[in-house]
């Protein structure tokens, strides 16, 4: 199972592209924030571990469909899109599933951004389930 969850995990890195971010998240998964590309077409990963134990690692992945401005402001942005997560246990299956990633980001500065990020987890591996994830993060643009 191990190998499966690595091979969903695999799916969602992304081709190279110019634009990179990197930061931390808090939430579900609290940890590592990635960002390949902007707008339409970027892809968020965090992976980290739980905050209510860590004995689990998470990885999600979404692909940002769409982004659509925010009015009244000049750099708030909502953005949604599918997406993946593999939570791998230490003495349990790992738990893979499918999700959708709905946030707010916005531009503190050229290089930084803040985001917030809220994901609805249908579990489809190792039961079916239903979860809620997601976190606030800074991410630094490279």
């Amino acid at each position: 199972m191990r190998f499966l969850s690595l091979a969903l995990l695999l799916l969602v890195a992304p081709a190279a592209s110019a634009q990179f971010a990197i930061g931390g998240q808090i939430g579900d998964p609290t940890g590592l924030s990635l960002k390949f590309g902007g707008g339409p077409g970027a892809l968020l990963v965090a992976v980290g571990w739980d905050l209510d134990g860590f004995d689990r690692v998470a990885a999600e992945g979404h692909y940002v469909l769409r982004t659509r401005p925010l009015q009244g402001t000049r750099t708030a942005r909502l953005f949604y899109g599918p997406g993946v997560f593999v939570h791998a246990r230490e003495e349990a299956e790992d738990d893979i599933g499918v999700s959708l990633g709905v946030g707010l980001e916005g531009d503190l500065s050229p290089d930084f951004e803040l985001y917030g990020l809220l994901s609805p987890r249908l579990q489809l591996v190792d039961e079916t389930d239903f979860d809620l994830g997601g976190g606030l993060g800074l991410r630094l643009r490279l």
